[in-house]
């Protein structure tokens, strides 16, 4: 009676494993998390966290990962930024009102890929080849008054041209705010990638400095080998450029860098065979106990 038990413990856990291994050649579930922080204002940082599934690529080897490419749109970012600056404030932007920022991964048809991350390409110094999953929502400057009541310079983070071709935050390419205002802001975006990033930013008293962020790639033994394992994380940054034209005295520069941070987790089948498993060691136990 217990050598049978025993030996289906054993079949369900060697199915779960296969179940497991199998899921990894398409597609696998994660934990994620969506972060947004500003070189001035402070370095605020503001995150989103939630869930979903990264269709991905392992083609060279059990555990290695070549591409990854998100399902849907992720979690949003809707922060509410007071603007502490003073050479900011001092043009009139007091605060920056963000709206449904999220990672779009199918704009204009384009499939959101990451390539190539596998094994020991998957290092800080080398960038991603293709990166198709541009930042989406919207950006509202308010001027002089806060909740823009009084006014306000707006615009799409996303934006595609006439030909289809994607310009913005997370693919590249530059946005611009306010036209020909009197103040004037543009934002050159980045691709994705896992490389380390860098922002410029003017500080109160005139000086330059860098800000900067790393991206990252490793399974659960911290080896880039066996990314696309459960335990695996991604992260991935793109640095986004700003520039403020039309402020008393110089031009305010500064930035923003998004990170996207995925952790590989089983399929939720799985958890529950694992479940039924570990509930058959119990009764297994307690009835060994008894005897």
């Amino acid at each position: 009676m217990h050598h049978q038990l025993r030996l289906t413990i054993l079949l369900v856990v060697a199915f779960v494993l296969g179940v497991s291994s199998a899921a990894q050649a398409d597609k696998m579930f994660f934990n994620g998390v969506h972060g947004l922080q500003f070189s001035n204002l402070g370095q605020i940082d503001t995150t989103a966290s939630g869930t979903g599934i990264a269709i991905i690529n392992g083609s060279a080897g059990i555990g290695h990962l070549n591409t990854l490419q998100l399902t849907k749109p992720f979690v949003t970012l809707n922060p509410i930024i007071p603007v502490t600056d003073p050479i900011v404030t001092a043009g009139g932007i007091v605060e920056i009102r963000i709206t449904s920022m999220r990672i779009n991964p199918a704009p204009v048809g384009a499939g959101g890929a990451f390539k190539p991350i596998s094994g020991a390409a998957a290092n800080t110094q080398l960038g991603l080849t293709l990166s198709t999953m541009p930042l989406a929502g919207q950006v509202r400057i308010c001027l002089f008054v806060a909740g823009c009541t009084a006014g306000s310079l707006d615009s799409n983070l996303g934006v595609s041209t006439a030909n289809g071709a994607l310009t913005g935050q997370g693919v590249g390419g530059l946005l611009t705010i306010g036209g020909s205002g009197g103040i004037r802001i543009s934002i050159l975006g980045a691709p994705w990638t896992l490389k380390n990033v860098s922002i410029s930013n003017r500080t109160n008293n005139g000086a330059i400095t860098l800000f900067g962020q790393n991206g990252f790639v490793h399974g659960p033994a911290s080896l880039t080998s066996s990314t696309a394992v459960t335990s695996g994380v991604v992260q991935l940054v793109t640095a986004n450029q700003t520039t403020v034209v039309g402020v008393p005295g110089n031009s305010d520069l500064n930035g923003q860098i998004n990170r996207l941070v995925l952790h590989f987790t089983p399929e939720p089948g799985v958890l529950l065979l694992l479940g039924a498993g570990a509930a058959g060691l119990v009764v297994l136990g307690r009835s060994r106990i008894r005897k």
